[in-house]
């Protein structure tokens, strides 16, 4: 049979199956594991198969494994914080390979701790960790003395704690020990009570002896030593007398004769301090000088502490007086010279009504001489209980009950304070002046229960302008017989783009429930002038006519003679706008009382005056005007003048206005109550400069 081919391939075809797969997978198998070895030895090529690590440390990341710090993952997690030293077998993933790693924790860093000095007593013992603090070490430290201190035998000792981890790191910290019976200093300040033998003691001992600390030790500033014997042991301590507390004293005024020497002890009183103190005058007073002067005296102790005080001085001929404090101007006879002067005389007016020392001048036949004036208040305020009743549930202050006067001022107050549930009670006030004086006097206090509902004021037909917002409260409040002024709450549904007439209805509550509602009529019309046009004619107003200095009373007056003396009556006016009356007013000076009312309304507004707009009640006309009130009570306010009206009605009652009834007649359920007594000008204005009105 012929053959063709090579050789090898017939060898090859004379092969089974299995063999022939072999002979090509062996070659390329060999290839891969080549190939793996090479990719593994490149992959451990950049690993450190070790890392070592101090114990305590926090975990690596698996990137610090690798040589150029590429990206790694641990496979197996290793725990966060390692307990003790050692290795750790690990596995992390590099690229496509996993490999193992070794992380090695090591611990070459001794502990570390803080000696301390301590003192201790013969008994004591303590063990060297008591000795140390701030110990740090990652494992378990063993402490213990390499050199340790001599208890039980007084005395001063240098000892070593050594301190041992669980790897063989050592450290050595040196501590002092102070073996004693008693302390060696014991502080005390000057004028505390001697000490005892027990309180120099660091322990307690069963037998103790020691001698007496003399008083006067602790009066004196130094150190002392001090003998101790505790269960037949002598020892030493040292008692140290400290004064840190500055001397006290009390400046007073002295008065000499001309010539007269003066010491500084002369313008202190009440010295005290617990060592001895010596004055001395921080600089030397004027002897020639008929003045009072202000002289300082620094006193000083055995510690070295001063305190410095300022007294006044006066070389004068008149003797210092004690006067009762009284109203009238003091007079020369309360001086009591008895005759030594043939021409006497206060060069000033002087009234003693203020308790204190007071300086005044006097003229002794011609010359002028300082005198001391103290003004001592011993009389006691006069106290009058004008009201002994009340509410139920309603705490008044003690002033409603009584009066109080008195030279001084004075504190009016209850003893105790009264049961406001109860019906009938005794009540006692006391009142107190500037002094201290007292006045008590008792009263039945009777309560009833309050049924009477609060009156609500000046709820009157209004006009408002439509797409403007109503001050519904501006003139209208309520004020309770027991309560005082209450709140008011206000039930509107005026449309205020709607011109139109609409209800309103005020109503208020008291305390205990009591009610009361009042309900009037809005009218809305159209605005003609705005509220900024009137207000800037005001103004403009104002600026002529009041000054800076004037006080709400002259600035009313002011208001008032301008309204007269500018207004000229005619007899018409758009009663339906306030407003363009009073720009009327104001620019042509023509109107009737509405256009009267309307510019003194105008101009209330800009001084914060409190006031209410008032109606005539009947009449065949209408007639317009206000009511005002400046602290003193409601008064009428009237700045109409025509040629029938010349009543000047400034702040008038209303027995005043009866000289018209009819002018003036009003409702007067809608108007709080007119003060009856005549308005004081002059004297409101007074008041009104003393702060002596709300």
């Amino acid at each position: 049979m012929k053959r063709t081919g090579t050789e090898a391939e017939h060898k090859t075809r004379g092969r089974s199956l299995p063999a022939r797969i072999a002979a090509v997978a062996l070659p390329i198998l060999a290839l891969l594991l080549a190939a793996a070895f090479v990719l593994l030895c490149i992959a451990y090529s950049r690993v450190r198969p070790v890392l070592t690590i101090e114990l305590g440390e926090g975990t690596p990341q698996a990137s610090a494994f690798s040589v150029d710090g590429a990206d790694a993952a641990y496979v197996t997690q290793p725990d966060a914080l390692y307990k003790s030293a050692g290795k750790i077998r690990l596995r992390m993933k590099t690229g496509v390979l996993t490999v193992p790693v070794t992380l090695r924790v090591a611990d070459t860093i001794a502990p570390t701790a803080v000696g301390t000095e301590t003192t201790v007593s013969t008994h004591e013992a303590p063990t060297p960790d008591k000795l140390i603090k701030n110990l740090r070490d990652q494992s378990i430290v063993r402490v213990s003395f390499e050199t340790a201190p001599d208890y039980g035998t007084v005395g001063d000792y240098n000892a070593v704690v050594l301190l041992q981890d669980a790897s063989g790191n050592e450290a050595r910290v040196p501590v002092t020990v102070h073996v004693r019976i008693a302390l060696d200093a014991l502080v005390f300040e000057a004028g505390e009570s001697a000490p005892k033998a027990e309180d120099f003691l660091i322990d307690r001992y069963e037998n103790v002896q020691m001698d007496p600390i003399p008083e006067t030790v602790m009066h004196e500033p130094g150190e002392y030593p001090i003998r101790i014997t505790a269960d037949g042991t002598e020892t030493e301590s040292t008692l140290i007398i400290r004064d840190t507390v500055p001397p006290t004293g009390r400046p007073v005024t002295f008065v000499a004769a001309p010539g007269e020497s003066v010491a500084p002890e002369d313008l202190v009183a009440d010295i005290f301090d617990e060592t001895a103190v010596k004055a001395a005058f921080e600089t030397e007073p004027d002897l020639d000088s008929r003045l009072p002067q202000t002289v300082g005296v620094i006193l000083k102790d055995r510690g070295g502490n001063e305190t410095k005080l300022y007294s006044t001085l006066l070389f004068t001929g008149v003797a210092p007086v004690e006067i009762e404090a009284h109203e009238g101007l003091l007079d020369v006879s309360e001086l009591a010279l008895e005759g030594e002067y043939s021409d006497a005389r206060i060069s000033w007016q002087f009234t003693p009504d203020v308790p204190g020392l007071h300086v005044i001048i006097v003229l002794l036949d011609g010359q002028e001489n300082y005198a001391l004036i103290e003004v001592k208040d011993t009389t006691p305020p006069t106290l009058e209980v004008q009201r002994t009743d009340g509410f139920l549930k309603r705490p008044l202050p003690a002033e409603a009950f009584a009066s109080v006067s008195d030279v001084t001022g004075t504190t009016l107050e209850y003893l105790d304070e009264p049961d406001w549930t109860e019906e009938l009670q005794d009540v006692t006030l006391v009142a107190t002046d500037a002094a201290g004086n007292r006045t008590e006097r008792t009263f039945t206090l009777t309560l009833a229960p309050d049924t009477d509902p609060p009156e609500i004021y000046g709820v009157v037909d209004r006009i408002a302008y439509v797409g403007e917002p109503i001050a519904y409260l501006k003139e209208v409040y309520a004020e309770d017989n027991a309560d005082g002024r209450t709140e008011i709450t206000v039930e509107s549904k005026v449309d205020t783009q709607t011109p139109g007439r609409y209800g309103v209805v005020f109503t208020t509550e008291d305390a205990v429930g009591n009610r009361a509602s009042a309900s009037c009529t809005y009218t809305l019309v159209a605005a003609t002038v705005s509220e900024e046009d009137v207000r800037a004619l005001a103004q403009g107003v104002l600026r002529e006519i009041i000054t800076d200095n004037m006080v709400r009373a002259e600035q009313l007056k002011a208001v008032f003679d301008y309204v007269r003396s500018h207004v000229h009556y005619v007899g018409d006016s758009d009663k339906t706008d306030w407003r363009k009356e009073a720009v009327r007013g104001f620019k042509t000076g023509r109107g009737d009382c509405f256009t009267f009312y309307s510019v003194t309304r105008a101009l209330l507004d800009e001084l914060g005056v409190e006031y209410m707009s008032v109606t005539r009640l009947g009449g065949a006309t209408r007639h317009y005007w206000t009511i005002v009130n400046l602290g003193t009570g409601w008064y009428h306010f009237d700045t109409t003048i025509s040629s029938s009206h010349q009543s000047k009605c400034f702040m008038w009652t209303n027995e005043q206005c009866q000289i018209k009834p009819h002018f003036w007649r009003f409702d007067r359920s809608k108007y709080p109550e007119i003060a009856t007594e005549k308005f004081d000008y002059k004297a409101v204005v007074a008041m009104e400069r003393e702060g002596l009105l709300p």
